[in-house]
């Protein structure tokens, strides 16, 4: 390190030698450079001798020659030394590294070369070689700027540098000065603010530095309190939070110290003398301030307290006090005294004044009452403030008779009544009540009946006669006597029926209250509240009112939330009281303590009828507005119906299914409904209606079954008719049967008549019988004669017209024809020779077998063929029958009844058919073929 200092200087010596070879200089270089350090100013002054007056000033830490100031500064010489001198102020103390100087000589040309460099040592030089840390002990204000410097002993390693506790950054100065700068420093504490140097070891060294403000002290009033010397006060400004005896604030009172203000416990400094002009100065380490003040003696008086305040005389209306003065000049000064009188429920203050003023009387005290006394006193000349308070003294008045009674006689029926009155307070009562005296006198009787009663008894009973009413005197008695007796009359017994009674409604929990004037309210009125409906003893509250008074409010200390008052307005005249209104109302109302009662619940068919009574007017808690009722439902409530009314306490509810059903019943007042009755019902089909539905149900059931199953087989009726009843065609008759009716023989063939033929297939297109082509025969002659002894079969006589029915449609005169038809499960074609039906009319088996044609009902002068000759051979009675089963084409041909083929008898002209041992078949001519096929 010494080689490089070494080096340093050879080489700015250099640069010297070769400026000056330059002629870079031609000015004298300063001389005579002296250093002078202030340590506790942290400042260091520089004197020199020189011609110039503008220099280039350098300062250097010495053992690392770094630069601290470079500045260009203007001196001027001094007037009698000629020197030169400058002041420089260290950022950190001197003490924490050496300081080297160096200075040159400038112009607007040129400079002179440097001087000699000037050394002063610091603490960190090889000579020192302790631990130390500057600055020590220093004061400064609240908000500065500080450096702090830690030089670390020899052979040891520095670590930190911590304020308040935590470490801050730290700057090297030299080989063993370490630094650190602190801003906006906050006030110290009671014991200031510690910074600790520290090796990796242990703790080095540290200092403390007090941070805090200057005086702040004001307002500086000076008084006398004997009338000669003076006392002067100021008030104290903010905390210097400078707390060690030499830093703590100085004050000095004209030029005198004041110790006792230098203690801190009072901000006071006295003089024996009074000097009408007075300076206070306030000093510490910060600052200096200074406080005026002037005045006149007699301007400034400040009275000490009374002494020996005493009680002369004590009554029970008034009471004597005196006192002494502890300095004899206040009984020449005129003063004036303010005396507080603090007793039982009261406090007054009263004034008094006189020359010496040292006795007052105490008027308008209350009997039997503490009373705690104090006085002050101050100059009533150029009053300046009231001078000390007496200690509290203590007086007892003596007792007197009690006031007269606030009395109310309350009627609860036509001849019964209690007289109430109200009880006295400790200041009313002028000293402990020992009982009260009632007396009572009817207008017949003159004479009063006096009865005792104990302090805690604050009503009697009265029972009235028939012929008079009853006057009432009430008074009070305490060992002093007895009050002035209160009397009051039997007023005439109202009931709340008796009498229209107003709704009221409270505001805010009180009852405002007003009425017309009265001629005879000579006495003023009084306003009665009491509980409506309570019956023995009442809680009855009244108040008198003056007669120049027509409203009142009955305040809510005497009315509960939630209960219904009867409230009356009287007047009070010569006699008894008579009532002038009266109300009814709550002064606050509330939710219903009780629901409805008796709720009951009952079916009548489908309805629901629900009835119930209301509760209790103890349980209402207001004005009943109306009902709600609702229906529970699982977790909800449904409402049902809101009755508005409050005397309507039954509803309805129609149209119930079967279940089962709970409801609810609440009345509700202005403040809200209440929790509700509950009231549960099954509904249940009544006897009658069980009856009636089991009938009624099952047959209203089948009614609608059969109408569906008509309606659905009308709509679906060519399906039902092609299934059930598949169409059979009826055999054609070649000819025309239009003609008039008349005989005609058939000749059987010789061969079988009736040709069956297995037809596999049914067409379903045809709608008739298919004509097959067969073997005709031809007569020749129309009227052949039937030989009855021929072996060949007898002729059939026939008539080609419909017994019964004399519609003639759908003729077909194709004789050759003929049609197939189904029987039973298999489908046979059926082939007839020579006989033929109209196409207008279908064989029906009816009776077991075809029927021939008969004679018109119509013409019964026809005659009727007949065969000649019956058939011989079994075989044609027993033979082919035709299928039962063919039905009409038309359901028009009603009325045939006859098939061709069949045997007859020979005077019959219906067909003889031999009974079979089959179920005869219906006859398809019924409602249902009608229905059917669509007509009706």
């Amino acid at each position: 390190m010494q080689g490089w200092v070494i080096l340093a200087l050879l080489l700015s010596l250099g640069v010297l030698r070769s400026r000056g070879q330059n002629g870079l200089s031609e000015l004298a270089v300063p001389h005579s450079l002296t250093l002078q350090p202030d340590l506790p100013a942290q400042t260091l002054s520089l004197t020199w001798q020189s011609d110039s007056s503008l220099f280039d000033i350098e300062i250097f830490h010495t053992e690392l020659m770094n630069v601290v100031l470079n500045e260009t500064v203007a001196v001027t010489a001094g007037p009698v030394t000629g020197q030169r001198g400058w002041t420089w102020r260290s950022p950190s103390p001197l003490e924490c590294t050496s300081h080297s100087v160096q200075i040159r000589a400038r112009n607007q040309q040129s400079v002179s070369q440097w001087s000699p460099l000037q050394t002063i040592p610091g603490s960190d030089i090889p000579e020192k070689s302790e631990s130390y840390m500057y600055p020590q002990d220093k004061v400064v204000p609240v908000g500065s700027n500080m450096t702090f410097c830690c030089i670390v002993k020899e052979k040891y390693n520095f670590k930190e540098i911590m304020y308040k506790g935590q470490t801050m950054s730290a700057t090297r100065l030299s080989r063993r000065a370490y630094a650190i700068t602190v801003t906006n420093q906050p006030a110290s504490d009671n014991t200031g603010t510690n910074v600790v140097c520290c090796s990796p070891m242990f703790t080095l060294t540290g200092a403390v530095v007090f941070v805090g403000y200057p005086p702040g002290d004001e307002g500086l009033v000076c008084e006398t309190r004997d009338l000669a010397s003076a006392e002067c006060s100021w008030k104290k400004g903010r905390d210097t939070h400078l707390r060690r005896k030499i830093n703590r604030t100085n004050y000095t009172l004209n030029g005198r110290d004041c110790l006792e203000a230098n203690e801190g416990k009072t901000w006071l400094c006295s003089s024996k003398v009074w000097e009408e002009n007075w300076t206070l100065v306030a000093r510490n380490p910060l600052g200096t301030v200074r406080l005026t003040d002037s005045a006149q003696l007699a301007d400034r008086v400040h009275l000490l307290a009374p002494a020996n305040v005493t009680a002369v005389e004590v009554e029970a209306w008034n009471a004597t006090l005196n006192w002494s003065w502890p300095v004899a000049a206040y009984k020449k000064l005129e003063m004036i005294c303010q005396l507080k009188l603090i007793g039982h429920e009261l406090s007054s203050t009263r004034n008094y004044s006189g020359t010496g003023l040292s006795s007052v009387m105490l008027e308008d005290l209350w009997p039997d009452v503490d009373y705690t006394v104090t006085v002050r006193c101050g100059s009533k000349h150029a009053f300046w403030k009231w001078g000390d308070e007496s200690a509290p003294y203590s007086i007892h008045t003596k007792m007197d008779r009690p006031d007269a009674l606030d009395v109310w006689l309350w009627m609860d029926s036509s001849n019964t009544g209690r007289v109430f009155w109200k009880p006295l307070s400790e200041r009313e009562s002028h000293g402990a009540l020992v009982g009260y005296k009632v007396s009572q006198s009817s207008a017949e009787e003159d004479m009063w009946t006096p009865v005792s009663l104990p302090p805690e008894r604050l009503n009697y009973p009265i029972i009235l006669n028939n012929s008079s009413d009853i006057t009432v005197a009430v008074a009070a008695q305490n060992p002093a006597g007895l009050s002035q007796p209160s009397a009051v009359t039997t007023p005439a017994y109202r009931a709340d029926s008796q009498l229209s009674v107003s709704e009221l409604l409270g505001t805010h929990g009180t009852f405002e209250l007003s009425w017309q004037p009265n001629a005879n309210a000579s006495r003023g009125y009084v306003v009665e509240w009491v509980p409506t409906g309570c019956r023995g003893l009442c809680p009855v509250n009244w108040e008198k009112v003056p007669e120049s008074d027509r409203s009142f409010t009955v305040k809510p200390d005497s009315l509960e939330g939630g209960v219904r008052y009867t409230v009356s307005v009287y007047v009070l005249s010569a006699g008894a009281a008579s009532l002038l209104q009266r109300w009814q109302g709550y002064s606050q109302e509330m939710i219903p303590a009780q629901s409805v009662v008796e709720l009951s619940v009952n079916q009548t068919g489908s309805d629901v009828l629900l009835s119930w009574k209301a509760s209790a007017m103890e349980h209402q808690r207001g004005f009943i507005r109306g009902y709600t009722i609702y229906l529970a439902n699982a977790a909800r409530l449904d409402l049902v119906a809101n009755i508005s009314d409050p005397e309507v306490r039954s509803y309805r509810v129609k149209g119930l299914p079967l279940s089962s059903y709970k409801f609810i019943v609440k009345a509700y007042t202005s403040a809200g409904e209440d929790m509700g009755l509950t009231v549960a019902i099954k509904m249940e089909i009544e006897t009658a209606e069980m009856l009636f539905v089991g009938i009624l149900v099952p047959l209203a059931a089948m009614f609608c079954c059969l109408i569906l199953i008509s309606i659905c087989c009308y709509k679906k009726r060519e399906w039902v008719k092609k299934a059930f009843y598949p169409e059979i065609p009826g055999p054609k008759v070649p000819g025309d049967w239009s003609s008039p009716p008349g005989p005609l023989d058939v000749k059987p063939s010789p061969h079988s008549l009736v040709h069956i033929v297995e037809s596999p297939e049914w067409d379903f297109s045809k709608k008739g019988l298919v004509p097959v082509p067969e073997e005709e025969e031809e007569f020749e002659n129309d009227n052949i004669e039937v030989d009855t002894d021929s072996d060949e079969p007898a002729l059939l006589r026939y008539y080609n017209h419909v017994v019964g029915d004399g519609s003639h449609s759908n003729h077909v005169s194709d004789s050759s024809g003929s049609s197939t038809a189904s029987v039973g499960s298999t489908q046979t074609e059926v082939t007839y020779t020579g006989i033929q039906s109209p196409s207008s009319s279908q064989g029906v088996c009816d009776g077991g077998g075809y029927r021939p044609q008969m004679q018109s009902a119509a013409d019964p002068a026809e005659p009727q063929g007949e065969f000649e000759a019956d058939f011989q051979d079994d075989s044609l009675n027993t033979g082919y029958k035709p299928q039962c089963s063919w039905q009409l084409d038309s359901p028009e041909a009603e009325n045939l009844s006859g098939s061709l083929g069949s045997p007859t008898s020979v005077t019959s002209s219906q067909f003889l058919l031999p009974e079979s041992s089959e179920e005869k078949p219906q006859s398809s001519n019924t409602w249902f073929h009608s229905f059917l096929s669509g007509k009706s």
